[in-house]
């Protein structure tokens, strides 16, 4: 085994959790007793590894080293860029996203345009179903408001911050809890 798949293996199974587990101790959050959130990370490239995640009542956090069956979410990133999304999960903080994302059912592929002109491509897939799909491409910082509620999805792509393409009615659909 490669140092960069035990360095991997190391960060998911012992200090995403306790980053993540930290985050939801600092900032509980509320309504969320009785959920359990299943999450399948697919890291693409040399490493080529899947770990599963489940937190359960938004404290309880466990990783899966041999994957999940039907997870609620499947992220598939390659290798160079792992670490930028396992930030993105610890933001997941609230009952209308998880409603959400329980509800979804679809592919989202997003490709966010990072400083120094390279891009974080990112593979979103709801509930396991890979129809509807649809994309979106923009700067970090537009999607990073978008995500964080700052400014909605329809007006960041009416104003022309960012592109999307697909299946309109299933990007709508996210637009509630993105």
């Amino acid at each position: 085994m490669s140092e960069e798949t035990v360095e991997i293996q190391e960060y998911l199974l012992s200090h995403m959790p306790r980053v993540v587990g930290r985050f939801l101790e600092e900032k509980p959050l509320p309504d969320m007793e009785g959920t359990v959130f299943t999450l399948r990370v697919a890291v693409k490239g040399e490493v080529g590894l899947t770990f599963g995640i489940t937190v359960k009542d938004a404290k309880e956090i466990t990783v899966h080293p041999e994957g999940l069956q039907s997870p609620m979410l499947s992220v598939e990133v390659s290798e160079d860029v792992f670490r930028h999304v396992t930030r993105q999960v610890a933001r997941f903080v609230s009952r209308k996203q998880y409603d959400g994302v329980v509800e979804a059912k679809g592919t989202l592929r997003v490709e966010m345009e990072m400083p120094g002109g390279w891009v974080l491509p990112v593979t979103l897939t709801f509930n396991g179903a890979e129809q509807p799909s649809a994309s979106i491409r923009g700067p970090a910082e537009v999607l990073a408001r978008v995500v964080s509620g700052q400014l909605s999805g329809p007006e960041a792509f009416m104003q022309g911050k960012i592109k999307m393409d697909g299946d309109i009615v299933f990007l709508l659909s996210l637009a509630k809890f993105l």
